[in-house]
């Protein structure tokens, strides 16, 4: 890579929660070039949403197509990461090996992440989030979240996992209110961290909780102090879905290297 730094978390128009209208690699390229930073494309890659819905950017197999496009960019810049945040599936492990089989040569960087584990309902969406919240009671769907989070590091599939406590976004004291048999502390997360550390898996610091009620990162500066602390290894995000944000958010990646000391 060229520069120092890495933002190994943006989206472009190629993911699927992003217009087509949305930002696209160049935007991204100039404003990268010019801070100085490389940049990986780390788009949605959902194979429940990929089958089902055509206006998925990668619908019918047009993963060829983004790796193209990306292709003839990469020859011209050398700060750029074609990536993708492939999302887990517990009943679906082998198609996933096989995908990676597939396609994780031609691809830079993949990060195992988990929106969603019933379909149409991811948790990463406030409004989904509140409908799954009335047929599936609050302790069941934090309890899920962190048990299939467990099962995802344990297969082993990626060697990079996204935001570890991203089920945090909206349920906190600043939003969704936790119920009082909600287990959400941060020991939860402390085991998800180790686990990764157990089975040589790359944590993300994840600078976007700051657009949400959480206001952290994910996880949390503590939690990846003390990861940090047990020799945890770890990759920076900032999670851009828009231009203005990743700009703003380029400083705060450079900080984030320091503090998880990933620029010695």
């Amino acid at each position: 890579m060229k520069f120092k730094y890495t933002d190994y978390h943006v989206h472009t128009n190629w993911s699927s929660d992003i217009s087509e209208d949305g930002p696209n690699f160049n935007d991204y390229i100039k404003i990268a070039e010019a801070e100085e930073i490389n940049i990986c494309f780390l788009e949605h890659y959902e194979l429940y949403k990929i089958e089902r819905d055509k206006k998925d950017p990668f619908y019918d197999g047009r993963i060829d197509d983004y790796l193209e496009e990306f292709d003839e960019l990469k020859g011209n810049y050398k700060f750029i990461l074609s990536g993708l945040e492939l999302e887990y599936y517990r009943d679906r492990e082998i198609e996933l090996l096989e995908f990676l089989d597939d396609y994780e040569k031609e691809i830079d960087f993949i990060g195992g992440t988990l929106h969603e584990w019933i379909y149409h309902y991811p948790i990463t969406s406030r409004a989904k989030l509140l409908e799954l919240l009335e047929k599936v009671q609050m302790k069941k769907v934090i309890d899920d979240y962190f048990e299939i989070s467990r099962m995802m590091i344990e297969s082993r599939i990626f060697k990079n996992i996204c935001h570890i406590d991203t089920i945090f976004r909206y349920i906190n004291e600043n939003d969704i209110i936790p119920l009082d048999d909600c287990d959400v502390s941060e020991d939860r997360v402390l085991d998800l961290g180790r686990l990764c550390i157990k089975n040589k898996i790359r944590i993300e610091y994840n600078l976007s909780g700051v657009k949400f009620p959480i206001n952290r990162s994910f996880p949390s500066k503590d939690i990846a102090e003390q990861l940090k602390s047990e020799r945890a290894k770890f990759f920076v995000g900032s999670d851009s879905h828009q231009i203005e944000y990743f700009k703003e958010t380029v400083p705060k990646v450079k900080e984030a290297y320091k503090f998880l000391g990933l620029d010695i």
